[in-house]
């Protein structure tokens, strides 16, 4: 399939996990993608890696409001249209909550709820006239209750109520905003957040997704189909990738 042929599409969070996949698969059906990430050695050795041309990479920090402006500054020089956008950059962590600060809170709404938002924003300026599509990457722990949480499932609920709400702000330029809720996908991120438990303590996570553990590519999947042409009418919804978490 190449659904995004002649298309740039942004990812932000793609030198690793869930946004690199996006990044690839985007790539290899025909997109430019505007690869944003924190670390620029990591992002231009991830940019190389993707089939086709046209890429870019822009190291930024997509949850500081100056990085997000100036990338817009650059991108509107370059004549860059934003057609879709994965928006996959965020952070984990586990805290019961008699450890739980409030720079801990504030850390995790930045990371995983400012970032959508300004970064929505961006692309939203530099869409194009008939459109565009918006993924954001929330997780099941919005849907689902787990002890040590409550600082991450808040900033990722955040994220469902925030999409309905934009849906509805930007359906009048045909700008559509959609969320996916992944289980536990096997990424550098959640290694190192199951490399603090104990191996029952894994078992028992592994035991709740009826299909075992996801992929990165699983859920690029469905970012792809999101921001495609085959979900033109669909807006403001959640879709659960979560191996059968959820289910039951």
């Amino acid at each position: 399939m190449l659904r995004f042929e002649g298309k740039s599409v942004l990812v932000t969070g793609a030198s690793s996990g869930i946004g690199l996949a996006a990044a690839h698969r985007f790539a290899q059906e025909g997109a430019a993608v505007i690869c944003i990430a924190r670390s620029k050695e990591r992002l231009e050795q991830a940019v190389r890696t993707l089939p086709g041309t046209g890429h870019l990479a822009l190291p930024m920090d997509a949850s500081r409001e100056d990085d997000v402006e100036g990338a817009s500054s650059r991108l509107k020089a370059g004549n860059w249209i934003i057609h879709a956008a994965a928006l996959c950059a965020g952070q984990h962590s586990l805290r019961p909550l008699q450890l739980l600060k409030a720079a801990h809170i504030d850390e995790s709404l930045a990371a995983n709820l400012r970032s959508a938002l300004l970064c929505t924003k961006l692309a939203a300026k530099l869409a194009p006239r008939e459109g565009a599509a918006i993924v954001w990457v929330s997780s099941a722990a919005a849907l689902v209750g787990s002890a040590g949480e409550a600082a991450y499932a808040a900033s990722k609920g955040a994220l469902l109520s925030a999409c309905r709400s934009l849906a509805a702000e930007l359906a009048s330029r045909r700008i559509r905003i959609n969320v996916v809720a992944p289980g536990l996908v096997e990424t550098p991120m959640s290694e190192r957040w199951l490399g603090q438990m104990a191996p029952e303590q894994k078992q028992a996570i592994l035991s709740r997704h009826l299909l075992g553990f996801g992929q990165p590519e699983d859920v690029a999947a469905g970012i792809a189909f999101l921001a495609s042409e085959e979900a033109r009418w669909i807006t403001g919804v959640c879709l659960t990738i979560d191996g059968g978490l959820t289910c039951h």
